[in-house]
């Protein structure tokens, strides 16, 4: 024992010397450890001078704080911004920096760098006429509504601010060709290795920064609100998050086993009614009376509050306020809930304008139903004119197919338009008729000079927005009026009617909670309106459940989401209800139809234009005045085009079936075809060629001249 005891001692200090180093190792360790600093050092020294590093992240903050200034309109609110938010600040501002490191790949790379700059600027400044006009920011999904934006460009801005902002485009293109052949190159070799190593330092540091505030909650990878979202969380970091995060996210425990839970033995009944079904989109609809510390010289809207009073209503949670009037309409046509989808997002723009999937019109055909759809605006318009064949409409009705159309003031055309469109599409077909109609009279801007409108509003000291309200209550007030004329029509109609009108969303007039009884800025109203007795109840609903709402008391159970939302929607857990309601729209949308075992029952349809045909009955020239051309026919509108040869002519409308071109160099075989077109690019529909025959023409003119000849004689005898 005393021996182990002793062979211990003996070995200790052995230990001891094994696990601590000398002096000299140690030096030798902070000799390595100090080499190798200086050449990680070295490794971006040599390459990287503290100016450059600098230069971008100087740049990278300087942009991002215009951009946020711009956002606010002020420069003290830009200030307070990053003095209050320092974290979220620096993300936004990292996010920058990440798009502005792969320069570091480029010779030319102050060209890159402005390039750069520049085009996140444009993005602040289009977020900024963008909040200031329809309320809502700007986001990625915006990208894809350039074709359409042009369509109301000139609804938003006078001519010579439209000149304005294409002067400036042609100067920051030119700027930037400038710069691409001017700017100064590097000189020296890049450092490829090294510069894609920093890059992805940077990237990392970026990405990273994200992660922790995500992780914290200092930033929501989901948000609802965007315009308070990006007030809070910063414009280059929420625009980020529009651009990568689309579409319906994976649920975590989606399988087949999960789905078919959720159907709950999915059955089919017959439909205990089948009344003709209109839903009536009223553009930016809203009762004024709802707005506090405001007085109103009359009711703008009397005939919809009494309406309320008499038929089933409620508010109607709908996912937008300002403007995106086609996220309202996605949610009420498929039962879809918009907060499942990417912030921003216009699914119309995203998936549906290349996917079928389940809605009302596909719902109602296995009872038999026609699905129609009516808008008094152009049918390319959020590309509803591809959109609608997905959604199951067999006919769309768009002001392409009407004629004799009054606008308003600001160019809109106004509602009272609709009455007759929607009484002939319910007398065109033997069927019952389901009917999808969207208005636009209501649609902003809102101009802020007097239009001499018919309703004062008091309260507001702010002249122009004054204006405003006033100009807005005036076509709200048509809009009344016209549901009024609406509603006596089908009143006398035969058939059963119901009738679900509701505003899309609030006005784009600057109204927050604060001034609302209500508090809501994303609550409308709804009324269900009949020709016959139903038993629809008063509540506040989801935009998304409405049409269960409807259907249900039709027991009209077509249709997964239409089923499953009957069924669950008024469920006390709520979460339950939505976490399956996001499962069965990924299965549709996204994942792998495990509800219609693997294949998608929903196929478009074959779109038709217009209730008819616009067709060419003949060609005839006018003798008397050379070149003048009429072309008869049926079902012209304004929005016709003749063509002759392929070759665009000049066209005067003059009714339903004339049409006037001029053409000097008119000969046998010339072919005429008629386009309903609202611009060069958008061809809605076009006539079978009609081929002109000189002989015609001839024979005609014998005719008249026989027909002549037989009134002179009559008139003799």
């Amino acid at each position: 024992m005393f021996k182990k005891n002793k062979e211990k001692k003996e070995n200790k200090p052995e230990h001891k010397h094994s696990v601590k180093h000398t002096k000299e190792e140690i030096k030798d360790l902070e000799k390595r450890a100090s080499s190798r600093y200086q050449k990680v050092r070295s490794f971006f020294k040599e390459t990287y001078n503290k100016r450059i590093m600098y230069m971008y992240i100087v740049c990278a903050i300087g942009v991002t704080f215009l951009i946020e200034v711009l956002a606010r309109g002020s420069l003290i609110k830009g200030l307070y911004y990053v003095i209050s938010s320092p974290y979220i600040f620096l993300v936004n501002a990292l996010i920058v920096l990440m798009t502005l490191s792969i320069t570091l790949l480029m010779r030319r790379r102050f060209f890159g760098l402005a390039l750069i700059s520049l085009i996140w600027i444009i993005f602040g400044i289009s977020n900024c006429i963008l909040m200031a006009n329809r309320v809502t920011p700007f986001t990625a999904v915006d990208l894809m509504l350039i074709d359409s934006a042009f369509d109301v460009l000139d609804k938003y801005f006078d001519i010579w601010q439209i000149v304005l902002i294409i002067v400036a485009l042609v100067a920051a293109i030119a700027g930037i060709v400038y710069m691409c052949f001017k700017a100064p190159k590097v000189n020296h070799k890049i450092q490829y290795v090294r510069n894609i190593a920093a890059i992805l330092i940077i990237w990392a540091i970026g990405f990273g920064s994200i992660q922790l505030g995500l992780g914290s909650g200092l930033i929501p990878r989901q948000f609802g609100n965007l315009r308070d979202s990006y007030t809070s969380y910063g414009f280059v970091y929420c625009f980020t998050n529009s651009l990568v995060n689309t579409g319906v996210k994976k649920p975590k425990n989606y399988s087949e086993e999960a789905i078919r839970d959720l159907l709950n033995g999915k059955e089919y009944t017959k439909a205990k009614q089948k009344p003709n079904i209109i839903f009536l989109q009223l553009e930016s609809f809203f009762d004024l009376k709802k707005v506090k510390n405001i007085k109103l010289s009359k009711d703008p809207v009397p005939t919809f509050t009494k309406l309320k009073k008499k038929f089933p209503s409620g508010y109607l949670n709908v996912p937008v306020v300002g403007a995106g009037t086609v996220n309202t309409e996605f949610e009420i046509m498929t039962g879809m809930n918009m907060d499942d989808f990417g912030p921003g997002e216009y699914p119309f723009k995203t998936i549906i304008n290349k996917k079928s999937c389940e809605s009302i019109a596909f719902n109602l055909k296995p009872y038999g139903y026609a699905a129609h759809a009516i808008h008094n605006n152009t049918a390319t318009f959020y590309g509803r004119n591809k959109v609608f064949a997905n959604l199951g409409y067999d006919t769309f009705t768009s002001i392409e197919n009407m004629d004799e159309v009054e606008e308003t003031q600001n160019e809109w055309a106004k509602d009272k338009c609709l009455t007759k469109y929607i009484m002939d599409t319910l007398k065109s077909t033997k069927k019952k008729d389901y009917i999808y109609t969207i208005s636009v009279q209501g649609h902003g801007a809102y101009p802020s000079e007097d239009m001499g409108s018919n309703i004062k509003v008091k309260g507001i000291e702010d002249e122009g927005l004054k204006n405003q309200y006033e100009y807005y209550a005036t076509q709200t007030n048509e809009m009344d009026e016209f549901v009024d004329q609406l509603t006596k029509k089908l009143n006398k109609f035969k058939e059963k009617i119901i009738l679900i009108m509701y505003g899309d969303h609030l006005p784009s007039l600057g109204i927050t909670g604060n001034n609302l009884v209500n508090n809501n800025v994303y609550q409308t109203e709804y009324v269900i309106w009949s020709n016959y007795k139903t038993k629809y109840d008063n509540e506040d609903i989801e935009a998304y459940q409405l049409e269960a709402k409807i259907l249900k008391n039709l027991h009209i159970t077509e249709g997964e989401i239409n089923k499953y939302s009957q069924l669950h929607r008024k469920d006390k857990d709520q979460k339950k209800y939505l976490d399956g309601l996001h499962k069965l729209e990924y299965d549709q949308l996204y994942g792998k139809n495990l509800a219609n075992n693997g294949k998608n029952p929903y196929k478009p349809t074959n779109l038709h234009f217009g209730l008819s045909d616009v067709s060419v009955s003949s060609i005839n020239p006018m003798h008397n005045d050379v070149g003048t051309i009429y072309i008869y026919g049926g079902n012209f509108t304004p929005y016709s085009k003749v063509y002759v040869n392929d070759e665009k002519l000049d066209t005067i409308y003059i009714d339903r079936n004339t049409l006037i071109v001029k053409y000097l160099d008119l000969k046998q075989g010339d072919s005429f075809v008629v386009k309903q077109q609202n611009s060069d690019t958008h061809i809605l529909s076009e006539t079978k060629p009609y081929v002109y025959a000189a002989e015609e023409t001839n024979a005609r003119k014998v005719n008249e001249k026989a027909t002549k000849t037989k009134k002179k004689k009559h008139k003799k005898k």
